[in-house]
């Protein structure tokens, strides 16, 4: 499936999303954010925001399995690409968090055509 053509300046903001993910372990969590499941749609503009003051974090697109490091009280953002998952390492310590803000383009949905009556 592809979206042709699709930036943020000509797409919009009709399915904006936030989510907070929190660290709830010692050493972080590794948590994996799916668009099309979580969303049914696919990231075109994101936007993520380490909150710890301390501890950096880590994330990665598309499971893409090298990570970007994010450090502490810092934000990046992608744009110009098709974001199905967004995979992050929150920061160590308990209660730190990472949100997640991105404008998702919902995936077309074909629907089958009315039946007949008889």
């Amino acid at each position: 499936m592809g979206f042709q053509n699709v930036t943020v300046s000509n797409l919009p903001l009709i399915f904006p999303i936030r989510q907070f993910l929190t660290t709830t372990t010692v050493g972080g969590n590794r948590i994996t954010v799916s668009f099309p499941d979580q969303y049914l749609g696919i990231a075109v503009a994101l936007k993520i925001t380490n909150n710890s003051g301390a501890n950096a974090a880590t994330y990665s697109y598309n499971l893409n399995t090298q990570f970007s490091n994010l450090a502490a009280s810092s934000f990046d953002t992608l744009d110009g690409t098709q974001i199905k998952y967004i995979t992050v390492n929150t920061p160590s310590a308990i209660g730190d968090s990472v949100l997640v803000e991105a404008q998702v383009l919902p995936i077309p949905k074909n629907d089958p055509p009315p039946m007949e009556s008889l």
